[in-house]
C-alpha cells in the first residue's frame, strides 16, 4: 500500500519523513575600519582650486561601503573620526577584499559629488581576531600603477558567532 499512496499523494501511507539534522550556522564576524589620513595626494583642482584636492575616503567590503567627510583644500588630509569606525556586520568568516579609495570631490547643491579618483588599494584579509592592525598602504592610480600617495587605516576583526 505504501507504494500506491506514494504514487498518488507523494507520501507513504501517513509516515512522516525523518527530520534532517540541523546544520550549524557558519561562523560570523564583524569588521571595524578607521580611516585616519592620506599623504602625498595629487592636486586635482588646478589653478582655480589652488592646486589642491578635496579628498574623501571610501571603504568597501562585501557590497557595502562607507565614506568619510571630505577634507577641503588638502593634499595630506587627516579624516574626521566622527562616524568611525565604519562597521561591517555579519560577515562570513572567510577572506574578504577591503577596498580603500580616495576621491577628489566638488561641492554640489547641499552635498558633494565624486570627481576624480586620486588613489586606491585593496587588502585581501582573513579575520585575525584579538588585535587591531595599523596599516600604512601605498595607493595605486586608476590604471593600477603605484603612486607616492599613502593611506593610513586601522582594522579590527571581532567574532560574533561560533
Amino acid at each position: 500500500m505504501g507504494s500506491v499512496c506514494h504514487k498518488i499523494c507523494g507520501g507513504d501511507g501517513g509516515a512522516k519523513p525523518m527530520p534532517k539534522p540541523t546544520e550549524a550556522a557558519p561562523p560570523r564576524c564583524k569588521l571595524e575600519v578607521w580611516v585616519h589620513s592620506a599623504k602625498g595626494l595629487k592636486a586635482a583642482d588646478g589653478l582655480l582650486g589652488g592646486l589642491l584636492s578635496d579628498p574623501l575616503a571610501v571603504v568597501k567590503v562585501a557590497h557595502h561601503h562607507f565614506e568619510t567627510e571630505p577634507v577641503w583644500n588638502n593634499l595630506n588630509p587627516v579624516f574626521d573620526q566622527k562616524g568611525q569606525p565604519f562597521t561591517f556586520e555579519n560577515l562570513a568568516e572567510e577572506q574578504h577584499h577591503i577596498q580603500f579609495e580616495i576621491w577628489d570631490v566638488d561641492p554640489h547643491k547641499n552635498s558633494f559629488k565624486k570627481k576624480k579618483m586620486l588613489g586606491q588599494v585593496t587588502l585581501q584579509e582573513r579575520p585575525d581576531y584579538g588585535q587591531t592592525q595599523h596599516c600604512s598602504l601605498k595607493l595605486s592610480d586608476v590604471a593600477g600603477k603605484l603612486c607616492k600617495s599613502t593611506i593610513t587605516v586601522e582594522i579590527k576583526w571581532t567574532k560574533t558567532s561560533p
